[in-house]
């Protein structure tokens, strides 16, 4: 008696391991968290108790294996009469059988809604959910996203499977001129601690040109690949996704065409986009900021928030931003490290960036100006 409720402990422990190794594995999944604590507790303790469990059923496993093998049926007695024809029955389903059919039926009903989309294209479920409230006039739509983006449980629940296709993680301009950049290696410059101490914005530029090497060392800084079997990059990403591309508006570099390129982080070179003047340009687009116009370069951060999208779901948007921050406090360090003036642009047009670097604003729009120039 004892020895069965023992096994019928074990056993429910066992089926709660893993209800809740697949609770938190979805939940995991649904933030798009690499280590979950949770997940990986139920997972040790679902592997735990199953072997437990076969342990405490050691025989009756070893006498399902001696039967599937064939050596544990009982020898027929040489004299013993020959039996008769067998008299098939169809077995009647248990009442535990009964209730796992069941249980089975009714979870398909409840998540088939997530599951299968309708012929309209649209989930099932946005047909009975509310759809969002429309903002109240003079709200505060950055707080109302943060808001919505906050991850629950019933969230992840009613939210769609399926956010996308995961784009390339590189853009790529074929038929485009290509300019190689200097190879980044022996430049040894101030400490870490040292730039951080020293770190200011500066608006303030003198006419002395940038050196390739400088920008080689500041784009290399920003979003070079620095393991490229693992796609991994100077700044850190949420995912290592790496949503953000760079862009370099070129006024006053050496044996550089004024212009606007494209940085390729695989390569470590530049795409020629547009050749000419973009002074005015830059500083109509930045609000009249001057900083935009004297400045040797400005680079124009933007993000593919697919990159992001496809796993993150309704938090991309929030780690793409966090990432255009990590990239921006690279550029910092190193400009300060060279001893050159770095100003952070947040307030800009964003149409007129986004038309000069040729980005449609929805899949891929401009999020962060930096311009870099010498100093005294």
């Amino acid at each position: 008696m004892v020895r069965r409720w023992v096994d019928l402990a074990i056993t429910l422990a066992l089926l709660g391991a893993l209800l809740g190794a697949g609770v938190t594995g979805v939940l995991a999944e649904a933030l798009g968290v690499e280590r979950s604590i949770f997940h990986r507790v139920f997972s040790y303790a679902l592997f735990g108790l199953g072997c437990v469990h076969m342990a405490f059923r050691r025989r009756q496993l070893w006498q399902h294996v001696r039967r599937a093998i064939g050596r544990g049926r009982p020898d027929i007695p040489e004299r013993a009469a020959p039996a008769g024809p067998p008299h098939h029955r169809v077995p009647l389903p248990s009442r535990r059988s009964f209730l796992f059919g069941l249980a089975a039926g009714a979870a398909g009903f409840v998540v088939r809604p997530w599951l299968v989309p309708s012929g309209s294209g649209r989930w099932p479920l946005s047909a009975v959910l509310p759809e969002p409230a429309s903002p109240p006039q003079g709200s505060d739509l950055g707080t109302l996203y943060h808001e919505w983006s906050k991850p629950s449980f019933s969230g992840v629940l009613t939210k769609p499977l399926d956010w996308g296709e995961r784009p390339p993680l590189y853009k790529e301009y074929p038929d485009t001129p290509r300019v190689s950049l200097p190879e980044v290696t022996g430049y040894a410059g101030l400490s870490v601690e040292e730039a951080i101490r020293r770190r200011r914005s500066s608006r303030d530029y003198t006419g002395t040109p940038l050196t390739p090497d400088q920008l080689s060392l500041l784009l290399f800084a920003a979003a070079g690949v620095t393991r490229p079997h693992e796609a991994l990059r100077a700044a850190p990403s949420a995912g290592a996704q790496h949503p953000l591309e760079l862009y370099v508006v070129v006024h006053n570099v050496a044996d550089l065409s004024p212009g606007v390129y494209h940085y390729r982080p695989l390569d470590h070179a530049l795409d020629v986009l547009k050749k000419g003047d973009f002074r005015l340009a830059m500083l109509a687009a930045s609000g009249g900021q001057d900083q935009a116009s004297t400045a040797c370069a400005v680079l124009v951060v933007t993000g593919v928030f697919q990159r992001s999208r496809w796993r993150y779901r309704d938090r991309a948007y929030r780690y793409v931003l966090l990432d255009a921050g990590h990239l921006g406090e690279n550029v910092y360090l190193q400009a300060t490290s060279l001893g050159l003036g770095v100003c952070g642009i947040g307030a800009f047009w964003d149409d007129d960036v986004n038309a000069l670097v040729g980005v449609d604003g929805r899949e891929e729009a401009a999020l962060y100006l930096i311009s870099v120039g010498s100093v005294t």
